[in-house]
């Protein structure tokens, strides 16, 4: 009796230190030039749909959950007399969202300078995860990914990062680019799905494709090689050569 009531308190004390780690905020930046769409980014994170955003004086703060974490962003505005103090709420941050323009060229070199440098040279920072959203996938002629990582030099950074595709306005992609976040910030919920589904990806790899009679014949004719014993001296046939030329995209696949 000793020992199992031991047993449960210190069972009782670990889940207790469990459930404070998991219901801890994990704090995220949202850095980015103004009219980037950051402000509608993070209301469709919170709210599930767009808003009619307005520029952001100061900045905006939003609790909200993804999956089973809690987060609690904060959308730091851009223009003007803002820029130099964003330093300021760099802080505490677990991770840092960078937003950009895939329609705006002109101003990847401020961005570089205004936005992502300062980030990476901050001591605050130093251990944070860097996302990097391409904002507006649903314009035509846009920037793509290699052009926009060659252009910020992503290539160099010495940290967590990676960059994905989105419409803050339509959510596309949001789902897989947070997830992705989720996923290094320590979610269990997130690696238990990426878990099953490469599982899941495994095996459809490996079974073959169904109603396809050519596929059992081969089968077939591959299991009779090995059990049935011919009667005759077996010839070579022109059907052979296109069964091999089956096999080698079978094996490519």
């Amino acid at each position: 009796m000793v020992r199992n009531g031991l047993f449960t308190k210190v069972m009782g004390q670990a889940w207790n230190k469990i459930s404070k780690y998991r219901s801890k905020e994990i704090r995220i930046l949202l850095l980015g030039l103004e009219s980037v769409g950051k402000t509608t980014l993070l209301y469709r994170l919170k709210l599930g749909e767009p808003i009619k955003a307005t520029p952001t004086i100061g900045f905006n703060v939003e609790s909200f959950q993804y999956k089973d974490l809690s987060l609690n962003a904060w959308d730091l505005g851009f223009g003007g007399k803002m820029r130099p103090l964003c330093q300021h709420y760099y802080k505490g941050s677990n991770a840092v969202v960078i937003m950009i323009d895939r329609g705006d060229r002109e101003r990847l070199e401020e961005v570089t300078y205004d936005v992502i440098k300062p980030a990476l040279k901050s001591e605050d920072l130093k251990d944070a995860v860097f996302l990097f959203l391409a904002n507006k996938s649903d314009i035509e002629d846009g920037m793509n990914l290699q052009e926009i990582s060659d252009s910020l030099a992503l290539n160099n950074l010495k940290r967590r990062w990676n960059i994905f595709t989105i419409s803050a306005l339509t959510g596309d992609g949001i789902t897989e680019a947070f997830d992705w976040l989720a996923l290094q910030l320590g979610s269990s919920q997130v690696k238990q799905t990426a878990e099953i589904n490469k599982i899941q990806t495994e095996v459809t790899h490996v079974l073959p494709p169904q109603n396809h009679p050519e596929t059992c014949e081969r089968s077939y004719s591959a299991l009779a090689c090995f059990f049935i014993r011919p009667t005759q001296a077996v010839g070579i046939h022109k059907d052979d050569d296109n069964h091999d030329g089956d096999d080698e995209k079978i094996d490519d696949v």
